[in-house]
């Protein structure tokens, strides 16, 4: 797959990034773009399926690749945001119907770090150690619906504010804006996701 982001900055094809790195209506949208399933996102198409598994277009799956392969040239991007990164575009990208059973793996142990690093300052480091901790989902837990948003901002905003611009310090704060909307998304959880960290972590 051709890389969505040229050596230059640029998103394919050409048009402004307020446009790509928003949702749009469905018919507004040109035939040549897609919408991510999980976060609204527009991006050029690729041609190929989304990831269901993700929950995500083919192309915002890929633009996050590209952001965290950006962030990986920083060791302190890495040290401090790679647990976070992780965990929201996961959050955002959480599946909705799931009925009445436990919620999917990668949704719970994403709100609990989401939980852990934004409300308790935990490292990124001490989020995965948690993960490990936690078990697997099981009807003890929570159902943890999807909201009907999951925030505005998405993986084009963090790419454009780091890897586009080349800046580590604007992936840096992109990231933790990022993260703290779509947590703030999630405010109906709070209580729930805090009470199952805390029974499972202590």
């Amino acid at each position: 797959m051709q890389s969505l982001v040229h050596s230059g900055g640029r998103v394919l094809p050409p048009e402004p990034p307020q446009l790509l790195g928003r949702a749009s209506t469905r018919g507004d949208r040109p035939d040549d773009m897609t919408t991510c399933p999980g976060c609204g996102l527009e991006l050029p198409a690729s041609g190929l399926a989304p990831d269901r598994r993700r929950n995500a277009s083919a192309e915002c799956w890929q633009l996050y690749g590209e952001v965290q392969g950006y962030a990986l040239r920083y060791l302190r991007l890495v040290r401090d945001l790679h647990q976070l990164t992780v965990d929201t575009y996961a959050a955002q990208h959480a599946p909705g119907g799931r009925g009445g059973g436990p919620p999917p793996i990668g949704v719970a142990y994403a709100l609990a770090g989401l939980h852990l690093a934004l409300d308790r300052g935990r490292s990124g480091l001490e989020v995965r150690a948690a993960h490990q901790r936690m078990g697997r989902p099981d009807p003890s837990w929570p159902r943890l619906p999807r909201p009907a948003s999951t925030g505005s901002m998405t993986v084009f905003d963090v790419a454009a504010a780091g890897l586009m611009a080349d800046s580590p310090d604007g992936h840096d704060r992109a990231v933790r804006a990022w993260a703290a909307e779509v947590w703030a998304a999630w405010s109906a959880e709070h209580t729930a996701v805090a009470a199952l960290t805390g029974r499972l972590l202590g």
